[in-house]
């Protein structure tokens, strides 16, 4: 089997690069002249162009047209900014989702109509649909995130907007975003289809207290980490994902991770990458929690995780191995049948040889289950990826809450780790060793990496 052979969609696209696209925010807004000149063209095109194939009965209200162009400032400047990604090959997605779609500048109506139009305008490329997983330490949860199209700048679009002296690489000198409109809390939901071999997912509208008090808590740590001095290309930012919404004991409590949502994803890097990461300048440490997850399993059923030992060594086994059949079993909620398919995956290529024919999968689990008899009490829906994300990333809210109103220390989450300056390594450790400890009644071993 030859990993290293192209994935290729039907239309001849890279998969590779249309799984690396990025989501388009849809909130950038003209705050130049040249902006403003090219927005303007571009609707008058546009308009031009709809009444030649889709004459409208009446002309447009002043307070729709307002919000058409608002649509084609947002669209149009997303389209212009991705373009600069290769690692994408210039495309963005974004989901067809009423809700998530409400709270920026391109309302349902206006997606369809620009979808229709500006593809046989020659302005924009889009491809089929592609589904979005979840995933778990690497592995799918079995959780689909629906289906998301990509969508690019054509060369025509490229150099029309040129032509206003706007490119990828100036686009934010003549556009900002309206951040603001954007919810820092997302919730999904959660259904099994009829076979009961996956699930799906979709946002979810929430209201009232307890979503708005989440609302408030993740704008605190978004108005710390905008003052926390991180080099990095925009403003960090976070969302927190919820997930099972539509679950009937769901009370924010299951997944609840914070990701980042802002353009310079530092979680998305590499190790490497992200110890070149500064802040004022100065470098940055990354403190992680060892063995979070097994850590926490323990600890919600009033156990203690052995300190000296190393949890993922078991004789004859590689680490990583160990770890990504921990990580299967509690993204699945229960024992896996095989080995996953991300672990075979990396495992060939790191090797060059079938994991399958390495180890024998239920010889390793009987060894893992035996060192951890706690993973006998992972069960699906209670006691899995979506539980121990939660307790996790409340210890998270906790550390990176007190750094900011105590210390005035931002810190950079990664789901199981931290970044921070140097110089205040210490108290962040401190934080983070007693929000685990506030929450569990015992205390973890936290490194610097």
């Amino acid at each position: 089997m030859n990993t290293d052979t192209p994935r290729v969609t039907a239309l001849g696209h890279s998969r590779d690069h249309l799984e690396a696209a990025r989501m388009a925010e849809f909130v950038f807004v003209p705050k130049t002249d040249a902006a403003r000149a090219l927005v303007a063209h571009l609707t008058a095109i546009t308009l031009d162009h709809e009444a030649q194939v889709k004459p409208r009965n009446r002309k447009r209200q002043a307070e729709a047209q307002r919000s058409f162009t608002g649509a084609v400032s947002a669209f149009a400047a997303d389209l212009i900014h991705h373009a600069r990604f290769q690692e994408a090959e210039g495309f963005f997605y974004r989901s067809y989702d009423k809700e998530a779609l409400g709270q920026t500048l391109v309302s349902v109506r206006s997606f369809e109509q620009l979808l229709q139009f500006w593809p046989e305008m020659g302005l924009m490329e889009v491809t089929s649909f592609f589904r979005v997983r979840e995933t778990w330490e690497g592995e799918e949860t079995g959780t689909g995130f629906g289906k998301a199209r990509r969508f690019r700048a054509t060369a025509e679009l490229l150099s029309l907007a040129e032509g206003f002296g706007i490119t990828p690489d100036t686009l934010k000198d003549h556009f900002l975003k309206e951040t603001g409109r954007l919810s820092p809390v997302t919730v999904r939901s959660e259904v099994a289809n009829r076979r009961g071999a996956g699930v799906t997912s979709a946002n979810m509208r929430f209201a009232g207290p307890e979503y708005q008090a989440e609302v408030q808590r993740v704008r605190e740590i978004n108005t710390i980490l905008a003052q926390g001095g991180f080099d990095l290309a925009e403003t960090p930012r976070v969302y927190r994902l919820f997930n099972r919404g539509n679950f009937h004991n769901f009370d924010f409590n299951m997944g609840g991770r914070l990701y980042c949502c802002s353009e310079d994803d530092w979680q998305q890097r590499s190790k490497e990458d992200r110890a070149r990461i500064t802040c004022r300048g100065e470098p940055t440490v990354e403190l992680d929690v060892r063995s979070s997850h097994l850590f926490i399993l323990y600890a919600l059923n009033d156990l203690e995780l052995a300190p000296e030992d190393d949890p993922y060594s078991l004789p004859g086994v590689e680490r990583e191995v160990v770890k990504g059949l921990f990580a299967a079993m509690t993204g699945k909620g229960s024992k896996p049948t095989r080995f996953p398919n991300k672990l075979s995956t990396d495992y060939l290529k790191r090797t060059g040889r079938k994991i399958s024919t390495v180890y024998k999968l239920g010889g390793v689990l009987e060894a893992l289950t035996a060192k951890h008899p706690i993973l006998e009490r992972i069960e699906k829906g209670a006691m899995d990826w979506a539980r121990l994300q939660y307790e996790e990333s409340e210890c998270f809210m906790e550390c990176l809450s007190r750094l900011g109103r105590d210390h005035g220390v931002a810190a950079l989450p990664i789901h199981d780790s931290l970044i921070v300056a140097k110089q205040y390594q210490d108290v962040a450790h401190t934080c983070l060793v007693e929000a685990y400890g506030n929450r569990f009644g015992c205390l973890p071993e936290v490194r610097c990496k």
